[in-house]
């Protein structure tokens, strides 16, 4: 590729922090960000991430559609909540502006069980729209397994 990958970062809480570092470390570009929280709002990235301004402010979840229109990324990473239901809008905003999207939403990695009709529902305007809504997961499991390696090699 002979440009930048553009990214939006949704949610700037404490995993995105490592996220959007991340994604500058690989060469990508964050061209925008969204989130809820007042206190985020209208700051710059780079103080959220504790590095040197970037010049991206943070957008209002009110006028993400507006700016994710306007600046046409490659891919959003949505990073806010841990079930499917709560990301649903979001990928669902991704899905009808054929955006590509991934998420880290611990349900997301396997929603057809959960959420069959929202899974169908974003699956179809994902096809529409000729995008790609990926659901990463992090599992509780992972924590567990992680506790019980570490205490087991202990004695």
């Amino acid at each position: 590729m002979d440009r930048k990958i553009k990214v939006v970062q949704y949610g700037t809480g404490k995993m995105a922090i490592y996220t959007m570092r991340y994604v500058y470390e690989k060469g990508g570009e964050i061209v925008g960000a969204i989130d809820i929280n007042p206190e985020v709002i209208g700051k710059d990235i780079g103080e959220i991430m504790k590095m040197d301004e970037k010049g991206i402010k943070v957008t209002s979840l009110d006028n993400a559609e507006e700016m994710l229109k306007q600046v046409k990324p490659d891919i959003c990473i949505v990073e806010t909540r841990s079930l499917f239901s709560e990301v649903g809008d979001a990928l669902k905003l991704c899905a009808k502006l054929g955006i590509n999207a991934i998420t880290t939403c611990e349900e997301a990695f396997f929603p057809a069980n959960s959420n069959p009709g929202l899974t169908k529902e974003i699956d179809e305007l994902a096809r529409k729209n000729n995008c790609t809504i990926t659901g990463s997961g992090y599992q509780d499991i992972y924590w567990g397994q992680l506790v019980s390696s570490i205490a087991g090699s202990t004695r």
